[in-house]
């Protein structure tokens, strides 16, 4: 985690860098390990704002800097800052500090925007970066869940395909459920290392999805066993699908390998909770579009779940 952090603030140094001549946004996703989509919106949830706002802002930032602290005549700042004319430019500058060029030279401002910098924080059970959380405990009991368990090469597409069609023909309000998968011996049972996105193994896995109120007191709803669900102490991610494979595709196994980062930075931070390792599993909560129920397709969300305890 704290690789994944330095990785994060590395792209905005490279950001910060080349502000005048415009960052390449792939080259600074690529510095912080995500794709263009993912870090655009990785940024947008932690800075509360686009990366263009960002680089305009910071802009500006160096604009005052330079009026009040160099000679340089205001036109030329207004150019190395990409503006086509002293108009604009002081239009800009007038919303960000609520003052002209003109009058910042000769006053100065106390308006000030920082460069942006990622840290970790933990309060309340609750691991942040900056203020957006990345990792929370969440407790689950007495739930309830119809299951779709198969043993197969590809056995994913397999169960949740199953739990797709049986959804559509039975469920109206399918996209507001609660859908978990796992695999109890892990992907990789035999003990291979994980290669693509595109490898197909055989193993056993469960797609379900939560049943709520009423629903939750039936012995079969749809023609499907009501069964016990997931209970018990877990850390919650809120993961990014940002890791692809040589093909470029997206690596969902990729993606989770590298969000569990944030797990053993959590517990590390805190010593009074430890990985349920009598468990040895994780779960994985998908977020489902009508436009997935229809067409299949990578989850519009993705969310991992790893079972903790709280020692004695």
């Amino acid at each position: 985690m704290a690789d994944y952090i330095e990785s994060l603030n590395l792209s905005i140094s490279y950001i910060e860098a080349s502000l005048l001549e415009g960052p390449n946004y792939e080259k600074a996703a690529r510095i912080a390990g995500m794709s263009k989509a993912s870090y655009q919106r990785f940024f947008l949830a932690v800075a509360g704002m686009t990366l263009d706002e960002y680089v305009r802002r910071r802009r500006l930032q160096y604009a005052v800097t330079e009026l009040m602290d160099t000679e340089h005549k205001i036109i030329d700042i207004a150019v190395k800052c990409g503006y086509q004319s002293a108009a604009a430019f002081s239009r800009s500058i007038r919303s960000f500090t609520g003052y002209t060029p003109s009058q910042i030279r000769k006053q100065g401002t106390s308006v000030h925007f920082p460069k942006l910098s990622f840290q970790i924080q933990m309060k309340e059970g609750e691991m942040s970066v900056n203020e957006t959380s990345i990792v929370r405990i969440e407790e689950y009991k007495n739930q309830k869940a119809v299951c779709f368990s198969v043993d197969c090469t590809d056995p994913e597409n397999e169960a949740w395909g199953r739990l797709s069609e049986w959804c559509r023909k039975n469920i109206p309000d399918r996209t507001a459920r609660k859908y978990i998968g796992v695999a109890p011996l892990g992907h990789h049972p035999q003990g291979e290392e994980h290669q693509n996105a595109s490898e197909h193994t055989k193993h056993p896995y469960t797609a379900m999805m939560y049943l709520i109120g009423d629903e939750c007191n039936q012995d079969e709803f749809y023609g499907k066993k009501v069964e016990d669900a997931p209970s018990g102490l877990f850390l919650v991610n809120d993961a990014s699908l940002n890791q692809f494979d040589e093909n470029g595709d997206i690596d969902m196994a990729l993606s989770l390998i590298k969000a569990s980062e944030a797990f053993v930075e959590f517990i590390k931070q805190n010593p009074e909770y430890a990985f349920d390792c009598q468990a040895h599993i994780f779960y994985e909560e998908h977020i489902f579009s009508e436009k997935w129920f229809q067409k299949g397709g990578v989850p519009d969300g993705f969310r991992m779940w790893v079972p903790i305890l709280k020692k004695q």
